[in-house]
C-alpha cells in the first residue's frame, strides 16, 4: 500500500533529520501492510531525499520565505522534502503526492502545519508550470 509506504518513508526522514542516521530497517513497521514493491518504493524515497538533501532544503528555504529553514518544525520538513523529491523522481500524480504528505502532517505534527505544507507544495507544483 503507497500510502503506508510513504508513511514509513516519512517516518525514516524525520529519524533521518533528527539523528543524522539512516538504518535501512522498516522491521518496526506493519509487514503485512508493506510489500517488496512497497519497501523498495520507500527505500527509494528516503535515500532519494538524503542523495538530494541540499536541493531539497534549498527548495523548501526558497518557497518558505517566513520561516528560515533552521525555524521549520523537522516533521513539516520530513514531509516536504520527501513530497518535492516524489515530485521531481516518481511518475506520481501531483495532487495525490501534495494529498498524502498534508495527511502526514495532519497525523503528526501541528494543526497549523496543514496549510503551510499544502501552500509551499501547491507554491512549488506551480513554479513547474
Amino acid at each position: 500500500m503507497r500510502s503506508y509506504a510513504r508513511e514509513a518513508a516519512f517516518c525514516k526522514i524525520y529519524t533521518f533529520l533528527m539523528s543524522g542516521v539512516f538504518d535501512g530497517d522498516f522491521s518496526q513497521f506493519e509487514q503485512d501492510k508493506l510489500t517488496a514493491e512497497d519497501l523498495q518504493f520507500a527505500t527509494e524515497i528516503v535515500n532519494g531525499v538524503i542523495k538530494d538533501k541540499e536541493r531539497l532544503d534549498s527548495t523548501v528555504a526558497e518557497f518558505s520565505r517566513s520561516f528560515k529553514l533552521s525555524r521549520i518544525y523537522r516533521l513539516d520538513l520530513a514531509a516536504l522534502e520527501m513530497a518535492i523529491w516524489e515530485i521531481d523522481n516518481i511518475d506520481t500524480p501531483r495532487p495525490v503526492v501534495i494529498n498524502e504528505a498534508v495527511s502526514l502532517v495532519k497525523k503528526y505534527s501541528t494543526e497549523k502545519s496543514t496549510g503551510y505544507v499544502n501552500g509551499i507544495l501547491a507554491a512549488y507544483v506551480r513554479s513547474l508550470q
